[in-house]
């Protein structure tokens, strides 16, 4: 990785300083690379002088000269060929130039994975230098209740998921893709799906609150094809089955595929949800006293103050009880003390009724999702906008799962540690166990995506009133765009504006998706502009092999044109915007990288001739850096998921 290689000679240069005396040789900090703000200060900088001119000074028992020590640096850095120029700028900041030669190591290895595929190759170019060990990593996402399709909301979350997915295992993480079954027979959501189901195969009106759509009675059609069934439970049964076969249809389409659809009703029928509950219970984190404890949480989620509620009568999944009823079962609910772990109030494991809530699956699901793959480190889970409370929950959950007996400790408690934990002991085993949780557990939360449509939001209904699907989404914009193409080519362009789209902007904040831009066939549109780029390099290629043939000619190397330069820095930034894709799970960042690699490509067509006759050592390099933006632009697009064709018309050149 370039910017690696940057940091070694940097390294280098400090040792050298180190061995003459001229800086200590312990305590410093590590050294960063970066671009600088402005290109036009050099390809990369350090702040490595500002940083570590303190501790500089107090070794040598001066005073501290953040310039004064770039200077240094920068002197020792001059004398290296791998700089073409170091400056010394403002306060201390260290610009570096690099050589040509330096570029076109990189560019070789770059243009080398021509053909290799950046998800399953591990020697492919845009792989980063893993520094720590790769993990095992579990990433449930979409986990759509099976009572419905996959919609155009939840779409965001199946782009996002699967790239991310992508991005970790090219960063060298072992990636188990997995989709959690909501299908519990106690769900109050599946037994109205299924009696809706039912009551149309039986010709009775619909339930009150009842599922309608075409969806509904498209599954209610295949039913009455099959064997009789009798009960809500088999009509539920069957439903269930209809629905997630429609929902992985429609993910496929889409370029989704998990590991495991894993469900929820497998951990009650193989009694895995009461043996966690007894477990719970043992470790002291559940309990039935009819009590709820509920924190009153400050600014940067300080504990202010711990209010306690009696609970006498029944309680739904979020706790809120309902004072005036009666318990059906004449016991009283089953609490997980999930404030123990930071959570705002204690939740509902077993209702007083004796039915389970959701919360009861999370435990043993997320004690049972460790074994994939074997032995994980870590569980991502990816949530809808509506999920933001489910965070506390879920670490309180992962928490509550690993805390080990406590241990003796003699620190002080607060007054409402006293309160809520009696003990110091108790205390720190609950921290060390959300510690713990927070280590291995990762909550991320997509937000809304609002439909615009003649630059006015669309409401993403049909007329009938049913819901918008995401396969009606992608088959929309297939036909658009691709109108003479197969079914299989409209599919394709439609899930790859789809994808592309819901992965411009941060999961984490709500965007626009703008119908007729992705409709669009022109540069305009950030996904043709970015495919034609592909495909403009791929007729490069073709034609150079014509006109050049095979033989082996040395790159020259020589001062770049500036574009060229440009080129070849984004170019090889790849590897490390994957690395902090995997860091920071930003997988817009790529869709960003790709717009920008796919500009400065066509900046460079425009401004450099690439067969330039009478000067093969000049075409040798500029034929290596099309390569070397190929392979980078079509990893880029491997891993959001989109496709990288090899010819395309422009729209825009007519």
């Amino acid at each position: 990785m370039l910017r690696d290689r940057v940091r070694r000679q940097i390294v280098f240069a400090l040792e050298r300083l180190v061995s003459a005396g001229s800086i200590p040789g312990s305590g410093l900090p590590r050294v960063v690379v970066e671009a600088p703000k402005q290109a036009d200060h050099g390809d990369l900088a350090t702040n490595w002088a500002m940083v570590a001119a303190k501790h500089v000074a107090s070794a040598k028992g001066g005073a501290s000269n953040p310039r004064g020590l770039a200077e240094l640096v920068a002197g020792e850095l001059r004398s290296d060929p791998s700089f073409e120029r170091v400056d010394v700028a403002g306060p201390g900041f260290i610009n570096l130039a690099l050589s040509p030669g330096f570029l076109l190591d990189d560019l070789k290895e770059a243009a080398s994975s021509a053909g290799l595929e950046v998800i399953e190759d591990a020697g492919h170019f845009a792989r980063p230098t893993v520094e720590t060990r790769p993990l095992s990593i579990n990433v449930e996402f979409v986990s759509v209740n099976p009572n419905g399709p996959i919609t155009i909301g939840s779409g965001r979350g199946a782009a996002y998921g699967s790239a991310l997915c992508n991005v970790l295992t090219a960063a060298g993480h072992r990636v188990h893709r997995e989709y959690y079954i909501n299908d519990g027979v106690n769900s109050e959501q599946m037994r109205l799906f299924a009696e809706s189901v039912r009551a149309i195969v039986e010709g009775r009106p619909l339930p009150e609150n009842g599922y309608r759509g075409d969806y509904v009675s498209a599954v209610a059609e295949a039913l009455r094809g099959g064997p009789a069934l009798a009960t809500t439970s088999e009509y539920q049964s069957a439903s269930e089955r209809l629905m997630i076969e429609s929902q992985r249809s429609d993910l496929e389409a889409f370029g989704v595929v998990f590991d495991t659809w894993f469900s929820e009703q497998s951990l009650h029928d193989a009694g895995v949800v009461e043996q966690c509950l007894r477990d719970l219970e043992a470790k002291g984190v559940a309990d039935d006293r009819p009590v709820r404890t509920k924190l009153n949480l400050g600014k940067g989620g300080k504990v202010d103050s711990i209010v306690r509620e009696a609970q006498t009568g029944a309680v739904t999944d979020e706790g809120d009880a309902e004072p005036a009823a009666q318990s059906v079962s004449g016991h009283p609910p089953l609490w997980l003390r999930s404030t123990l772990f930071g959570d705002d109030m204690d939740r509902v494991l077993r209702r007083s009724d004796g039915r389970l809530t959701y919360i009861a699956s999370d435990v043993a699901y997320h004690r049972d999702k460790f074994n994939r793959p074997p032995n994980a480190d870590r569980l991502i889970t990816v949530l809808g906008p509506d999920h933001h409370g489910y965070i506390g929950r879920l670490h309180a959950v992962v928490a509550a799962n690993l805390i080990e007996k406590p241990s003796q400790s003699q620190g002080e408690l607060s007054d409402w540690e006293t309160e809520l934990y009696g003990s110091a002991s108790w205390r720190d085993a609950c921290a060390l166990a959300r510690k713990a949780s927070d280590e291995r557990l990762e909550v991320q939360i997509f937000q809304l995506v609002r439909f615009i449509k003649d630059g006015k939001p669309a409401p993403m209904r049909k007329r009938d009133g049913n819901i918008f699907a995401l396969i009606d989404l992608v088959n929309e914009i297939g036909r658009t765009v691709c109108p003479n193409g197969s079914q299989a080519q409209q599919n394709q362009a439609g899930r790859d504006v789809a994808r592309f789209f819901y992965l411009m902007r941060s999961h984490d904040t709500t965007f626009d998706f703008d119908l007729d831009l992705a409709e669009r066939q022109s540069d305009e549109n950030p996904v043709f502009y970015v495919q034609y780029a592909h495909a403009r390099i791929c007729g490069v290629l073709r034609k150079a092999e014509e006109a050049v043939g095979a033989e082996a000619v040395e790159p020259a190397v020589a001062e770049l044109h500036p574009k060229e330069r440009v080129l070849a820095l984004k170019v090889l930034d790849l590897p490390y915007e994957v690395q902090r894709t995997a860091e920071d799970y930003s997988v817009n960042r790529l869709a960003t990288y790709s717009i920008d690699l796919a500009r400065s490509f066509h900046a460079f067509y425009d401004a450099c001739r690439v067969i330039e006759p009478g000067d093969k050592p000049t075409t040798a390099r500029r034929l290596m850096l099309c390569r070397a933006a190929q392979a980078s632009l079509k990893a880029a697009l491997d891993l959001l998921g989109v496709s990288s064709p090899e010819r395309m018309e422009r729209a825009s050149d007519d």
